[in-house]
């Protein structure tokens, strides 16, 4: 039984898994509301745009906390640095491995691949360099994790595309990108200690976008744009503001609160409710074997985000 002390700390946690899972929505959705951007334009010029407008709408929070607090930093003058590689890694990098892997491979191999694994990376990589502890819940909860995405994704694997020569190229690809964002996710555990996470969200987009814009710069030259039709702004303005700025802002707070390893798990929740939103819009539905493998992800993530006897005896008597 938690006593009152406890009880803003437990308040806190629950509310970082509430944005999290906000965050895997957020994501998810982008999937589905990509499919109005990439009929439109190419999808490096959709990515460079999605962020752009991003960043600029990060920038105008910034600058309204600012008017509503003089006192507030609005810029990250020790993590210039940090920042910088957050945005060539988390936002340039990944999306320039995924949309390369995506005009390689079908896009249902980049949805089982990236979410899939990228946890996974994580938390391997936060023991090996972060010195992470190993714990049991952590391990058995990772198991069970990525045996519940097995059978989530072998309901899609049975009714994929036929092999093509260049899809195992684009499947590597993808892993560089699940690669990419563990990485990205470790590196934001140090900034985030050091600074607002909304800094470091709005700065990561901003460098990111830059990069991402002088990638796409001669494809966005050949485009006709006063073709582009309103439904393509509003659902660029949309992946701008809750794919982009709110669920990056969502995931380093979850980062800076529960650690690296354990946030990441949620983005086993991305092409699950990727799936449900698709069935809600384009009116797709979930197969039996997606139900159950569900159900084992997230058994998994509460195991994984559960502390044992031992690890919650000890913050007691820290507390105490």
């Amino acid at each position: 039984m938690l006593r009152k002390s406890d009880q803003p700390k437990s308040n806190r946690m629950i509310g970082t898994y509430a944005l999290l899972l906000m965050t895997s929505l957020f994501w998810g959705s982008a999937f589905v509301f990509s499919k109005v951007a990439e009929e439109s334009v190419p999808p490096l010029v959709a990515a460079f745009l999605r962020f752009f407008l991003g960043a600029i709408v990060g920038m105008v929070m910034i600058i309204g906390q600012k008017f509503r607090d003089p006192h507030y930093k609005m810029v990250p003058k020790t993590a210039w640095l940090d920042t910088i590689v957050l945005g060539l890694i988390g936002v340039t990098g990944y999306n320039l491995f995924f949309f390369w892997g995506l005009a390689q491979s079908p896009a249902a191999d980049g949805s089982m691949i990236i979410p899939t694994l990228s946890p996974a990376i994580t938390v391997l990589m936060a023991v090996g360099f972060l010195k992470e502890r190993f714990r049991k819940n952590l391990a058995v909860g990772l198991v069970v994790t990525l045996f519940g995405s097995i059978i989530f994704f072998s309901a899609i694997a049975f009714v994929r595309l036929p092999h093509d020569p260049h899809r195992l190229f684009g499947d590597v690809l993808y892993l560089l990108a699940a690669v990419l964002w563990g990485i990205n996710t470790l590196l934001s555990k140090r900034t985030t200690g050091r600074i607002d996470p909304f800094l470091v969200t709005t700065y990561a987009m901003i460098f990111g976008s830059f990069a991402l814009g002088i990638l796409a710069f001669p494809q966005i030259m050949t485009i006709h744009w006063a073709k582009v039709g309103l439904p393509f702004w509003v659902d660029q303005a949309y992946l701008a503001v809750f794919p982009s700025v709110f669920a990056n802002w969502f995931y380093y707070l979850g980062v800076k609160q529960i650690g690296p390893s354990r946030a990441s798990v949620f983005m086993y929740f991305v092409p699950v409710s990727s799936l449900l939103l698709a069935a809600i819009v384009l009116g797709e539905t979930l197969t039996i074997g997606q139900f159950i493998g569900t159900i084992f992800m997230m058994i998994g993530v509460w195991i994984i985000n559960r502390k044992d006897r031992t690890a919650l005896s000890i913050e007691i008597q820290e507390n105490a």
